[in-house]
């Protein structure tokens, strides 16, 4: 597949199982996956004055740091997407645009994915923020950890009602506990 002068890696895709990201042949390596955001319907349109009329004002990459189950294990990757920014043709209006990323919280640099399992880790596994960013490679620090599980946690909570269970429902993170969980044993004896 071709999409934006790029050759897609279909079997690199179908690992990183995100599927608004198409990973880019050639690029990256085992543990960094560089891809391209697929475009949304609704990205044509200015956010602030409706127009289609729109001009491509460059392309932008951002990274995010991710996880994803390998080889009976769970393996934290690294993520690039480039995206495009957009510009509203419109004389009134001429706004700046950019697509929304919908598998990252706004401004964050890590995955909804990997925030489910870090409240996964905390919550069933029972790890100190510390013994979490240790499992994460260091990746993450302690306090950025603590911030990533308050934050999701107060997402979910808004989403839920009080008579619900939430992290069985909500959190599809199973198999990074599962794939983990003799590490988190590990940590636990410690």
């Amino acid at each position: 597949m071709n999409i934006w002068n790029y050759y897609i890696d279909e079997e690199r895709t179908a690992e990183l199982n995100i599927p608004e990201v198409l990973v880019v042949a050639g690029k990256g390596d085992r543990d960094h996956f560089y891809g391209v955001l697929k475009r949304n319907r609704n990205y044509r349109r200015c956010p602030r004055c409706g127009s289609v009329e729109s001009r491509n004002q460059g392309n932008l990459q951002r990274s995010f740091l991710d996880a994803i189950p390998r080889d009976d294990d769970a393996v934290v990757i690294t993520v690039t997407v480039e995206y495009r920014k957009s510009k509203c043709m419109s004389p009134e209006c001429g706004c700046v645009y950019y697509q929304d990323i919908p598998f990252a919280v706004p401004y964050a640099r890590t995955t909804r994915r990997l925030d489910d399992a870090i409240v996964r880790m905390v919550l069933r596994g029972g790890l100190s923020y510390t013994e979490s960013s240790k499992l994460l490679e260091n990746k993450i620090s302690r306090q950025v950890v603590g911030q990533i599980f308050h934050r999701r946690l107060r997402e979910l909570e808004a989403d839920i009602d009080e008579g619900t269970v939430w992290f069985n429902k909500e959190l599809n993170t199973d198999w990074f506990f599962q794939l983990n969980y003799q590490k988190i044993r590990m940590f636990r004896q410690r």
